[in-house]
C-alpha cells in the first residue's frame, strides 16, 4: 500500500508543468480545433475574452478544454490574464460558416 502511494506521488511529482491545467483566456475569436493545425476540423468557435484550462503545446497549438470539450487553439490567441477582458467567459459560437481567418 504504502509502495503504491510513494509511486503515485513520485509520478506526479515529476509531471511536466504543462501536464497540469492552467488557466488562459482568448485574446480574439478564434477556431476551436479536433488537432493542433489548420487542416484539422473546426469543433466550434471561441469569443475574445472566453476562459479555457490549457494541457500543452505543440508547434505553436494549445491543447485546451472549455466547457468540457477538449481540443486545440493557435497558441497566438491566448492570455495568461483575462486584464483585457473585463468580465468572465462568454458562450462559443458553434455551427455555421463564421470562423476567423485560418486559425
Amino acid at each position: 500500500m504504502f509502495r503504491t502511494l510513494a509511486t503515485a506521488a513520485l509520478i506526479a511529482a515529476t509531471l511536466p508543468a504543462a501536464a497540469m491545467a492552467a488557466s488562459h483566456w482568448t485574446t480574439g475569436g478564434v477556431n476551436f480545433r479536433t488537432g493542433p493545425g489548420t487542416y484539422y476540423d473546426v469543433i466550434g468557435y471561441l469569443p475574445k475574452c472566453a476562459a479555457l484550462d490549457s494541457y500543452g503545446w505543440q508547434d505553436g497549438w494549445v491543447e485546451i478544454s472549455w466547457e468540457g470539450q477538449r481540443g486545440w487553439v493557435s497558441g497566438k490567441y491566448l492570455a495568461e490574464s483575462n486584464a483585457h477582458c473585463g468580465y468572465g467567459k462568454k458562450k462559443a459560437y458553434e455551427g455555421g460558416d463564421t470562423y476567423s481567418s485560418g486559425y
